[in-house]
């Protein structure tokens, strides 16, 4: 199951997926006026949908602003200034406000109103639309070398930008800022994202606007395309196109890549820079197929030239090899950020401790105190107690009043009482810019009062304090988890790990890969377990009803186990990549769970499964602590052998 709903690093991302869905099940505070609230829901229907309805009676009530922005939005171009004007003043703390905000500046800009667009620029909100509205004004009036760099830094973006943000680039064009090293740098990025319409869209700026057809053929057919005559010349841009061209290739057929990376080598003049990327990317690929002779091929390219990428995968097959002095050269080899995570850190300990260093002990105590993967593991090989699961939660009741009592957090909970989660997560996120971490936090025991363990956890992954175990980790459907668990010969705890990565708690949520539900269950994954489960009349919309989800996705975990005799990492990683990928992952030879893991090629996978061992312990422990009959998580993590 391909699963790419929780990550927790990037927030604004999961934000941005969490708005799209339609509706939310979960019982939350109700409005208080029911005969209130449902007249809201009916003017607030006819008016998104442009008819008229008369919602005077309705002005005290909380949610009244959204009424009068439907109006606006549904004959936006028949709404004068003022009227806009008049709405953003007495929306000016919310996101209503904002938006309405944005409109009125990129109308003042087509009217060519620049005072006023500096009048009602704010910056900081209205994101780049409003950015870009905002920086037009800006260099027209009182021009700058500050604003022209703040305006070269939008544009040099791989992303597509919104059309507001064309007259800026027009006028950036005129002022000569827009040069052909300048496209050509965008374009670049734009490739490395494989967004080849914006690539093609961006070569009007180039003294050679063919170049970039020929970059995007590349791509599409490098073993066909590299041969073309116009990259016979031995210049900058043909050189970084054949790069780029035998990444590619290296992508399908690795032995082609290195014969025509070798006799490009020897009709071009790479830079050192260039043939250590080039030389990085193919070895990466090998070791993500485990090829031993990956290693070598590391370890001739320069420390210093090395990509990140193939630092962390030297390391990586170092470690599924148990050779812990490159391990320990590798990571030594890695940017400060990475070298700093717990997961290396923690590798960095292990191999230490593995070649007789006395400091290793010391090492793997700091990494202890954190209740996650690499955190219980180095709690496991001290022999020592998981110290944050045994820490008292902080009892967050006496808080909550504060952040009940914000406007845009009362507005978000009616509106969730009303089932527009897409408007209230909204207002949420509105509120969030403007707390503090603690008060971040409160907000998400809040969120938990309510019964939207979803956003607490989103909330809290917001300030990156992992170690908020009660608020990251709720024990919500208790009753369901057991009695599913018990009906497929499962732990509950494991349920618990896997539903809690997957959707967060949310019923009624969809990947991108189309999985639904708690357990995000596929529709055909779901109709062949219904099938062996003997479940007649099963449909797709029974994914989103937590009972039979439930069910459906602990039965298919029992499978799995099975399957895997019993192992834990493998059956995880096959809930998320497939059985079918498992075999092909498996060592030569047993080693530890955890390093097999690490090699998982699949960063998704490998995340995921990391994520589920450590989730599934700490349910374990919430659930089994009190008569000691929890696991420590070195004990679920069985060998991994050939096949």
């Amino acid at each position: 199951m391909n699963i790419s709903m929780i990550k927790i690093h990037l927030f604004n991302s999961l934000f941005g997926l969490a708005l799209c869905l339609s509706f939310f099940s979960h019982q939350i505070v109700h409005a208080d006026n029911t005969q209130q609230a449902n007249e809201f829901l009916n003017a607030y229907e006819a008016l998104s949908k442009g008819r008229l309805y008369d919602s005077n009676h309705l002005r005290g009530y909380i949610l009244h602003p959204y009424l009068e922005y439907e109006r606006i939005k549904q004959n936006l171009k028949k709404t004068n200034n003022n009227t806009l004007i008049e709405f953003i003043n007495l929306n000016r703390n919310n996101w209503l406000g904002s938006d309405i905000n944005t409109e009125l500046l990129k109308r003042l800009a087509k009217q060519r109103q620049w005072g006023n667009v500096l009048k009602f620029y704010q910056k900081g909100q209205g994101g780049n639309k409003a950015k870009c509205v905002g920086l037009e004004a800006q260099l027209r009036t009182r021009p700058s070398q500050a604003l022209f760099n703040e305006a070269i830094t939008l544009w040099k973006s791989g992303n597509q930008r919104p059309n507001v943000c064309n007259p800026l680039f027009n006028l950036m064009k005129q002022k000569g800022l827009i040069t052909d090293q300048l496209a050509w740098q965008r374009i670049t990025l734009a490739m490395n994202k494989g967004r080849t319409s914006l690539s093609r869209a961006l070569s009007k700026h180039l003294y050679e606007p063919s170049l970039v057809s020929l970059w995007v053929n590349v791509r599409k057919n490098p073993s066909k395309h590299l041969n073309n005559k116009r990259l016979k010349k031995n210049d900058a841009r043909s050189r970084q196109i054949i790069a780029y061209g035998i990444k590619r290739l290296a992508r399908k057929d690795r032995n082609s890549a290195r014969q025509k990376w070798r006799k490009a080598q020897k009709q071009y003049t790479f830079s050192h820079a260039t043939k250590a990327d080039v030389d990085s990317y193919i070895a990466v690929r090998d070791a993500k197929d485990h090829k031993p002779h990956a290693l070598k091929d590391f370890a001739v390219i320069p420390a210093n030239l090395r990509s990140d990428e193939a630092n962390l995968w030297m390391a990586r097959l170092a470690l599924r090899h148990g050779d812990w002095r490159k391990l320990r050269a590798a990571i030594g080899s890695m940017n400060p950020t990475d070298r700093n995570k717990d997961q290396w850190r923690y590798w960095q300990a292990h191999s230490s401790k593995r070649l007789g260093d006395k400091n290793a002990h010391k090492q793997l105590q700091g990494i202890a105190r954190n209740a996650s993967f690499y955190g219980f593991l180095a709690a496991d090989e001290l022999n020592a107690p998981y110290s944050r699961l045994l820490q008292q939660e902080r009892n967050w009741s006496a808080l909550t009043p504060k952040i009940r009592n914000i406007k845009a957090i009362q507005r978000a909970t009616e509106l969730f009482s009303l089932n527009l989660p897409k408007q209230a997560k909204k207002e949420w996120k509105w509120a969030m810019k403007n707390l503090n971490k603690n008060d971040q936090l409160v907000a998400a025991a809040y969120a938990l009062e309510i019964n939207q363990p979803f956003l607490a956890i989103i909330t809290v992954s917001g300030t990156k304090d992992w170690n908020q175990v009660g608020l990251r980790f709720p024990l919500k459907y208790q009753n369901l988890v057991k009695k599913s668990a018990r009906a497929n010969g499962i732990v509950p705890a494991w349920v618990y790990g896997i539903m809690r990565r997957e959707s967060a708690f949310d019923p009624v949520i969809k990947s991108s890969a189309n999985a639904r539900g708690l357990m995000q269950v596929l529709p055909s994954t779901a109709k062949g377990v219904a099938k062996s489960l003997g479940i007649r009349n099963h449909r797709i919309s029974d994914l989103y009803i937590p009972e039979k989800n439930t069910n459906i996705g602990a039965a298919y975990m029992s499978q799995m186990l099975k399957r895997f005799k019993g192992n834990y990492a493998k059956a995880t990683a096959s809930y998320n990549a497939g059985p079918h990928r498992i075999p092909r992952w498996l060592p030569k030879q047993t080693i530890s769970a955890p390093r097999w893991i690490e090699s998982i090629p699949f960063d998704e996978t490998r995340n995921y499964v990391r994520a589920v061992m450590s989730y599934t312990t700490i349910y374990d422990h919430k659930l089994h602590y009190r008569n000691r009959s929890n696991l420590r998580l070195s004990q679920r993590l069985q060998a991994i052998g050939p096949q």
